[in-house]
């Protein structure tokens, strides 16, 4: 799987469910991680990024895919050395997919988070 498998697979689940409602999600090797119960008012990028550093996936190769506005879903591919985002933006008509150059919410791996 690469990070446009992964984003086409999002999307899929977003076509089904909408942008809402979509859990921030991490796939590392076999495992696949919906985050569920996270507080109210707590930005779901930052309950991602908690449960990767948790899960001590810091410095390991996973898939993300996390709400990060209004009707958006990013995806990223994080390896020890990058990570490459795409953005899904849901418009009225379906929904668009875009490449991120930077993602300044992500923090993980960036010395940031230990």
């Amino acid at each position: 799987m690469d990070l446009q498998e992964f984003t086409h697979i999002t999307l899929a689940v977003l076509e089904d469910q909408g942008a809402e409602a979509y859990a921030p999600t991490i796939i590392a090797g076999e495992t696949v991680q919906v985050i569920q119960g996270i507080p109210e008012g707590m930005d779901h990028r930052a309950a991602l990024q908690e449960t990767a550093h948790r899960l001590g996936l810091e410095q390991a190769d996973f898939y993300f895919g996390v709400r990060s506005g209004p009707g958006e879903v990013t995806t990223g591919f994080h390896t020890p050395a990058c990570t490459r985002c795409q953005r899904i933006s849901e418009m009225r008509q379906g929904f668009v997919v875009s490449d991120l150059e930077d993602c300044p919410w992500w923090t993980l791996g960036r010395g940031r988070d230990q």
